[in-house]
């Protein structure tokens, strides 16, 4: 790929290269003052008298001065007009400033500047070319696909949006302020290509010299900068009312800071990360018979837990079935002596079937849903299955 080109547009000529090398920095970071520095950017290591090759961009720049877009105190007026630093803001300012100068200016000599691509890979000067080609209709693809810059350019190929493809002004400023400040301007010798490029450049600046003198059209209305995408925030605050009626339980707790409902299990608030208080200890938490505390992480466990629900450490070794109330219908696993509710058909530790149960006189068992129902109901009170008749015809015989 060419080290340089004047325009970063075409191929350079070999006896070139070696000059170009040195200068691909300045195409890198032009809009910073450092770039500059380069041998070629001061009139004594040019060879040159002149403060600039370009008698346009003497003329542009004194203008700028004439306006007070430059306020100089002092210094080398000649190296002024190499002096990115000075000259970056003033020529932005001028193009916002005349916004309306954009319709007025050449077409022709704007697409001659932009259809082959950028003079540096600047990111605001990709913009600004991206804009340009975009106003004049020009294919983004072809345009990249002839810079030389393309493999270090990451916006390459790149389409601008619609809020973001509007040409101003300020754009083809851009343009030409880093075109007049490439170091290759004042070689002997250039690209191939280059001279249709500069004359381009010349024409356009003498163009914006003689309109800067119009006024601005009243009627017309400065363009509203492109709006910008701002994340929506991931949560809202909302202020909380301690006095609301909120229903809580058991081991919940309100935070002291921010005043937020927090369960009991959390340790610090889930709203702004306080400690929480103190957990009550073992033995000012209701525990019913057959619970148990987890001798390695000190877990409630209910009676029904073989194991530790947070640690998964083995539970005691269960008590006996007499000590354990049961309710009517329940029932004690005869594989592993887990005991069941009555709604179980098999048990919930080991999946054995429930054994037959043993019915008091008059009693039922619903064929549907396998409900224990008392004499006295001639429907399931479960899902109102009617009696079999070997049910009722006990019933009667009990009675």
């Amino acid at each position: 790929m060419a080290a340089t080109r004047f325009f970063s547009l075409f191929e350079t000529n070999p006896t070139v290269t070696a000059t170009a090398a040195a200068n691909l920095l300045f195409r890198r970071y032009s809009s910073s003052s450092a770039s500059v520095s380069s041998p070629h950017t001061t009139p004594a290591a040019a060879g040159d008298p002149q403060p600039h090759p370009w008698p346009e961009w003497l003329t542009f720049v004194d203008r700028l001065k004439s306006k007070g877009y430059i306020n100089q105190e002092g210094g080398n007026d000649v190296a002024l007009y190499k002096d990115m630093s000075v000259l970056k803001e003033a020529c932005l300012s001028f193009g916002r400033d005349r916004f309306d100068l954009f319709k007025s200016l050449s077409m022709q000599d704007i697409q001659t500047l932009v259809e082959k691509g950028c003079p540096n890979i600047n990111r605001k000067t990709v913009n600004s070319g991206k804009r340009l080609r975009a106003h004049l209709q020009l294919d983004e693809g072809d345009a990249c696909g002839v810079c030389v810059l393309r493999g270090s350019c990451d916006r390459a190929y790149v389409i601008l949006k619609d809020v973001e493809s509007a040409a101003r002004t300020v754009d083809i400023v851009r343009i030409l302020l880093n075109y007049a400040l490439d170091p290759v301007v004042g070689l002997s010798k250039k690209p191939l290509g280059a001279d249709v490029v500069e004359a381009s450049a010349k024409k356009l600046l003498l163009e914006l010299t003689t309109l800067s003198d119009t006024n601005i059209d009243p009627e017309l209305q400065r363009p509203a900068a492109a709006p910008v995408a701002r994340k929506a925030p991931s949560f809202q605050y909302v202020e909380r009312d301690s006095s609301r009626n909120v229903e809580m339980k058991r081991g919940d707790w309100m935070c002291p800071k921010c005043n937020f409902l927090n369960f009991a299990r959390n340790t610090k608030c889930r709203e702004c990360n306080e400690d929480g208080p103190k957990k009550a200890s073992d033995e000012d938490v209701e525990m019913k018979k057959g619970d148990w505390i987890c001798p390695q992480c000190n877990f409630m466990n209910f009676s029904r837990n073989i194991r530790c629900l947070k640690c998964k450490t083995e539970g005691p070794k269960r008590v006996g079935t007499d000590d354990i109330e049961m309710k009517k219908g329940d029932w004690n696993c005869p594989q592993c002596r887990f005991m069941n509710f009555a709604s179980n058909t098999k048990c919930l530790r080991c999946r054995e079937h429930r054994p037959k149960r043993q019915l008091n006189a008059g009693e039922w068992e619903c064929p549907s849903c396998d409900f224990l129902n008392y004499a006295g109901n001639v429907v399931c009170r479960k899902c109102n299955g009617e009696r079999p008749n070997d049910a009722e015809a006990k019933n009667q015989f009990t009675k």
